[in-house]
């Protein structure tokens, strides 16, 4: 799986920003903690007109997942 890396304070300041009515950002953190900004093909499109395209010029770097916690 691939996604954008992006900055703490990147991550920290979108976090649940809207680009539009139906989609908004969310960063998730890999196995090293570092923040990953996912799309879909469709959210590319919807953020490619609005003042967060420059989150579509971060180069696809691969993700690594942190463990799942084990069940109780």
């Amino acid at each position: 799986m691939e996604g954008r890396i992006v900055t703490n304070q990147q991550a920290e300041q979108l976090q649940g920003t809207f680009i539009d009515a139906d989609t908004f950002l969310n960063f998730v953190q890999d196995i090293n903690g570092i923040y990953f900004l996912f799309l879909s093909q469709q959210d590319e499109i919807d953020l490619a007109n609005t003042q967060y395209a420059y989150l579509l010029d971060i180069p696809l770097s691969p993700f690594v997942a942190p463990p799942t916690p084990p069940r109780p």
